[in-house]
């Protein structure tokens, strides 16, 4: 029998309309086929998206079912080494017209498109790997936080594969077990520019408009916005990290690979406030020389009344000497954690170096670990098989928060913001709740609500 809702409707409307239409589970389709493997549909081909591939090559229960890409070029090139896979331009209309034909999805589309994809993925109880970081807004946090509690038996996992490297890994234990005493307080700073195609300049303008290529549909690319810029190639596939309506500048872009490690090691708490200080506030394009406080409860599992993360970008790290460690050569995506015996320096990848009493200390045990597979371990765990994920949504959305309120606080630079997590809002500053917290989605690009 045929839905009463048209693909007309359905593109008009959003997601939000396809309450009723999900397609059966994986669980259903494993009990229908005893030797059923994951099917995956992946949004977003070019990129980051051949890393998701390469880590599920060679799973030999895993086969990617279809691909969409609004680059034509890209779509006809990857879709080229997988025979019988479908292609596609909207993710929409896969999700209105194929969803009974894959089991679990993976979005690799810059970051203002994560949210409505990903909960639209949800509402029809697909398995989802999404990118860092998790969403674009503040508000679709909680739409996330949400969706979990209606789809409790999904399989979820961020993809901040260097949490499963060897050191992060050790890194984890070692604060986890207090080998170097409570944490007091931790610092945490990204790179500078220093590619021209990795964050060139801040508070950038867009560019000016170009004619659009034949092979890429730019009206699917602006997806949700409701501003319809120009193309360029700066823009896309270039620099789109760089804007403000699209990406979430330095700090954002790696904030995921480096503040994770507090959340694994200590389980935060909810983060209380929010001060970034900045030249000049973020515009068109995030700014730049970022300096950013993120306050947490303090107390238990900590060494003072107050935890206090400091995350800046552009390599601005902390004086070593004002904390009475050694001159070390560090340059840029590190995390420190200054302990009540010690502090650990981590670099984004694992590399590690421990400090007792001022002193580097060559021979500081290291935990045995288990190793870790980031992508086949997700795929494992959504066949029945599980397996410890390092980042499900429920933890990635947490480590996602204070990513995000680093980034939109650039908007108000020096003025602390006092945040309510459990009510996503700021409860001192009314114009941060209009101006940061959310934004407006084009007709038939929202998120969905999954109920």
């Amino acid at each position: 029998m045929k839905h009463p809702i048209t693909r007309r409707t359905f593109l008009k409307t959003g997601a939000i309309v396809t309450v009723g239409m999900t397609a059966p589970s994986f669980t259903t389709r494993a009990q229908i086929n005893k030797n059923s493997r994951l099917r995956v549909f992946q949004i977003g081909v070019g990129g980051i998206g051949g890393m998701q591939r390469g880590g599920l090559k060679g799973h030999p229960m895993v086969e990617f079912a279809g691909f969409c890409d609004v680059d034509k070029n890209s779509l006809d090139k990857v879709a080229s080494a997988y025979p019988g896979a479908f292609k596609a331009t909207d993710y929409r209309e896969v999700f209105a017209n194929r969803a009974d034909q894959f089991d679990a999805v993976i979005v690799d589309t810059p970051d203002f498109h994560h949210a409505p994809m990903m909960l639209t993925a949800m509402q029809h109880n697909k398995h989802i790997y999404g990118q860092k970081p998790l969403v674009h807004q503040l508000s679709e946090l909680r739409m996330i936080r949400d969706g979990l509690r209606a789809r409790p038996n999904l399989v979820t996992q961020m993809g901040n594969q260097r949490a499963c490297e060897r050191g992060r890994m050790q890194a984890v234990e070692i604060l986890k077990s207090n080998q170097l005493g409570r944490p007091v307080e931790g610092y945490v700073w990204t790179g500078g520019p220093t590619n021209p195609d990795s964050f060139p300049d801040a508070w950038k303008a867009y560019p000016p408009a170009k004619p659009v290529p034949d092979h890429l549909n730019w009206d699917l690319w602006l997806g949700p916005l409701t501003q319809k810029l120009g193309y360029n190639e700066a823009l896309a596939p270039g620099t789109w990290r760089d804007f403000w309506e699209t990406g979430t500048g330095q700090l954002g872009d790696w904030g995921c690979h480096l503040l994770d490690l507090f959340y694994f090691a200590y389980d935060m708490p909810r983060p209380e406030a929010v001060q970034t200080h900045t030249i000049r506030p973020s515009n068109t394009g995030h700014s730049a020389h970022d300096q950013s406080t993120i306050t947490y409860p303090g107390g238990g599992n900590f060494a003072r009344e107050k935890f206090i993360i400091h995350y800046n970008d552009n390599a601005l790290k902390p004086s070593f000497a004002s904390l009475g460690l050694p001159l070390t050569d560090v340059r840029s995506n590190y995390i420190l954690v200054v302990c009540e015996e010690g502090a650990l320096l981590v670099e984004a990848a694992g590399r590690m170096t421990v400090f007792r009493k001022g002193k580097e200390v060559e021979d500081e045990p290291k935990p045995v670990v288990t190793p870790r597979h980031h992508w086949k371990d997700w795929a494992d765990t959504c066949l029945g098989n599980k397996k410890p994920l390092w980042t499900p949504f429920n933890v990635a959305w947490r480590i996602t928060e204070p990513v995000l309120l680093a980034v939109k606080a650039t908007r108000f630079p020096g003025q602390e913001l006092r945040w309510d997590s459990e009510n996503f809002r700021f409860t001192n500053h009314e114009q941060a709740n209009l101006e940061i917290l959310s934004r407006n989605y084009r007709e038939g690009f929202a998120p969905p609500a999954v109920v």
